[in-house]
């Protein structure tokens, strides 16, 4: 399957209404971080947790989590809900440990490398022999500019929609954060309680789950 067939199904997503959000608190056990949390039907988890201080009126840092079981090849976050004209973040598992990628996708085919949402690897990424799990702190994935070149800001004090997607098929080079990869084999969209994921605790998991710069 070519990358321009997906539009259809992508365009599709974009036309819900939101709703009921599809999110519930979770805490996390190795990291301590109370997470709004959201597992699709295929097993993959997508958690967020952000500042107490987060709206729609100035960027912010969020911590973003997602675990995903080990037989898939990688999965994907929109941060804007579709595929095109937002952050993408991409995780792996390279057999031994998790592989990350920041993308954005201007049309319908494969996402190029996009330096507007960095991360730092937090505490609690890891692959066991279930799960691979991603935790970071990332800058840049909760505003964008958009397709007509206007800032956005997801308002934190409300909920939105996310997308997500993933594949059965290893990415080309999972060694290899800029890799190739092949179309998804499904996605999704799910409602997430920005506003229930927000915590005067932020700043002290951030400080607790950041690793110790070796000298």
């Amino acid at each position: 399957m070519k990358w321009s067939t997906v539009a259809a199904s992508v365009v599709t997503l974009a036309g819900s209404v939101l709703a009921q959000t599809d999110t519930t608190p979770f805490v996390d056990a190795e990291t301590g971080i109370t997470f709004q949390s959201y597992t699709t039907t295929d097993g993959i988890t997508y958690r967020l947790a952000l500042p107490d201080t987060a709206t729609g009126d100035a960027a912010y840092d969020v911590i973003v989590q997602v675990v995903v079981p080990v037989e898939l090849g990688w999965a994907g976050w929109a941060w804007g809900g579709a595929m095109t004209y937002n952050p993408l973040t991409l995780v792996w598992s390279d057999g031994t440990s998790v592989q990350y990628s920041s993308r954005q996708a201007t049309g319908y085919y494969l996402p190029g490398s996009y330096d507007g949402a960095t991360y730092t690897v937090l505490k609690g990424t890891g692959v066991n022999e279930t799960h691979f799990k991603f935790t970071a702190l990332c800058t840049g994935c909760a505003s964008w500019t958009d397709f007509d070149g206007n800032p956005f800001i997801l308002n934190g004090a409300g909920d939105t929609n996310f997308a997500y997607a993933f594949s059965a098929t290893p990415v080309d080079d999972p060694t290899d954060s800029e890799s190739s990869f092949s179309i998804h084999d499904n996605v999704g969209r799910w409602i997430h309680d920005l506003a229930g994921a927000r915590s005067e605790q932020f700043p002290e998991w951030v400080t607790a789950n950041t690793p110790a710069t070796e000298l």
